[in-house]
């Protein structure tokens, strides 16, 4: 991604993370749907001239998060919001995990600390989540674990690979921050941590992803 597209897309992503920070609700209603639309379409720009299956799943996956963060801004209206941006969320994944395994194996294999963390985490949130949460929440950590791992998995070249699995630890730490701050505890500047990692998380994923396809 060039360097405008990527000031766009931060310049962008700021001002979403600042409209939580000023509790400015309508601006924020407007510029979070705004930004996987936006990494969608310079995603696009970057690959049209040869469009593939392969670029037709990233846009999918795009799109079920842009649908994923549209329902999670509703969350406080109806708790089925929230399980509906899981779900959305959760289709997002499988297309990463698909486009991730389409990449193979290589001896970046680390399936072990993924698992570990995923254990752990679901330790400390089971017996505090409500019943009609715990078996959608489970599913998700199972798949987004999934996620990371094939990220892991994939034979690509050095930079690609690096860029890519950041990515999806980062979007491990932003899926887990929401669970601990909506059912443990009150985390510290929730809405910042939350949205910076998922921002750089999505477009680090993006942008190797990109890095992959031109080798």
């Amino acid at each position: 991604m060039n360097r405008n597209q990527t000031f766009i897309f931060f310049g962008l992503s700021a001002i979403n993370i600042a409209s939580g920070l000023l509790e400015t609700e309508w601006l924020g209603y407007i510029t979070k749907p705004l930004l996987m639309i936006t990494l969608g379409l310079f995603y696009y720009l970057h690959t049209r001239a040869t469009f593939s299956k392969r670029d037709r799943l990233v846009l999918i996956a795009l799109f079920f998060s842009c649908l994923g963060d549209t329902f999670l801004m509703f969350q406080q209206l109806n708790p089925n919001y929230f399980l509906m941006g899981l779900g959305a969320f959760l289709l997002g994944h499988v297309c990463y995990i698909l486009l991730f395994r389409q990449e193979g194996k290589s001896r970046h294999f680390r399936w072990l600390p993924f698992i570990s963390y995923a254990c752990l985490l679901l330790f400390f949130l089971l017996h505090r989540i409500p019943t009609d949460f715990r078996i959608p929440v489970t599913l998700y950590a199972i798949v987004i674990t999934l996620m990371g791992i094939r990220a892991s998995e994939r034979q690509v070249k050095d930079k690609s690979y690096e860029v890519v699995l950041i990515g999806a630890v980062l979007f491990i730490a932003s899926d887990s921050l929401i669970a601990l701050n909506k059912f443990v505890v009150s985390v510290p500047m929730a809405g910042f941590l939350i949205m910076s990692t998922y921002v750089v998380a999505q477009y680090l994923i993006i942008h190797g992803l990109l890095i992959s396809r031109r080798s």
